[in-house]
């Protein structure tokens, strides 16, 4: 009931501002439920707006459209309110990411790069805050020791399970052989020590492959703790799959590392509104669909909204 309350708000607002032209739009309000780990429920308002055409005499709707709007309770494009178990990851950065730094502007955050390239996307906050935190290159630093180290005991653990078994057949045939001395010797000669030299070598390699990566690891960690405390961007090394470079925000293949920031929720009831977040996509070269992404954005009010946090 209050997350219709909510929304019931939202919809008035755009019926009052706006008014559909070349399109039937469509819109849908889906609501939340609490999840244990949430300090709160997610739930939005929807618009999917569907071209009208002509074909000969007869006006017809587009059954399919890439062009969507929405307004969002507590919900963000990038998951925000978990961060991955890095004690069990064993690849990735570690962290949730978004591709772009969002730039406060008249009180808002505007998003200039989206995942999918084609829209505009806003989150309404309390004043100068934001419901992520970023994460400081020596966060990272650390939680990639720990998931290389995962990921090398991962690579390992065949061969050592196959140095386990030979070393458990061994002591059978040490029993079998017990009073045949030749067969136990062409056993070891033969089986045994072949396969325990092939397990050792591969354990040895293994644990080799690793090493580049862990001593650059371990020469960043001695970067000053300034330069530490810095925000984490980051993106694949092109020469070593294994590792990652530091970059900015302007780098198309750059990724914003982002975590949980309980600190900016209050305490309030799930339902109530603690951030709002605003997106639309058009293909700006359909007219129809650009002056829908024009004309619905003239709709929002971004004050409204605000007053709605927290309440």
């Amino acid at each position: 009931a209050k997350h219709k309350k909510v929304l019931a708000t939202i919809v008035n607002m755009i019926k009052s501002r706006y008014t559909p032209m070349g399109i039937r739009a469509e819109f849908n309000q889906v609501y939340g439920y609490p999840v244990t780990y949430m300090p709160v429920n997610t739930y939005y308002y929807g618009i999917i707006p569907r071209n009208f055409y002509c074909e000969g005499n007869t006006s017809k709707t587009a059954s399919k459209t890439s062009t969507y709007f929405s307004i969002t309770a507590n919900n963000f494009d990038a998951w925000i309110y978990q961060s991955p178990n890095n004690e069990q990851v064993t690849f990735g950065t570690g962290f949730n990411y978004i591709p772009d730094m969002p730039v406060e502007k008249d009180g808002y955050w505007y998003f200039n790069k989206i995942s999918d390239g084609v829209g505009s996307r806003w989150l309404i906050t309390y004043d100068g805050q934001l419901p992520f935190a970023y994460v400081s290159k020596k966060e990272f630093l650390e939680t990639q020791r720990i998931i290389l180290s995962n990921s090398m005991a991962g690579s390992a653990s065949h061969f050592e399970n196959v140095y386990k078994n030979n070393e458990i057949e061994k002591n059978f045939k040490e029993t079998e052989f017990k009073n045949d001395p030749e067969k136990l010797k062409k056993y070891m000669k033969m089986d045994y020590l072949p396969i325990k030299e092939r397990t050792e070598k591969s354990l040895a390699d293994n644990e080799k492959s690793y090493k580049p990566a862990f001593d650059k690891i371990n020469e960043q960690l001695e970067l000053p703790a300034d330069e530490l405390s810095k925000q984490a961007i980051v993106k694949r090394d092109p020469h070593g799959h294994l590792t990652y470079l530091f970059t900015d925000d302007n780098d198309g293949f750059g990724d914003v590392l982002i975590k949980p920031n309980p600190a900016y929720f209050k305490k309030l009831p799930k339902s109530s509104p603690q951030f709002f977040g605003i997106y639309v996509r058009a293909n700006p070269e359909d007219p129809i669909a650009a002056k829908f992404m024009t004309d619905i954005m003239k709709a929002v009010d971004f004050a409204t909204l605000k007053n709605m946090l927290g309440k």
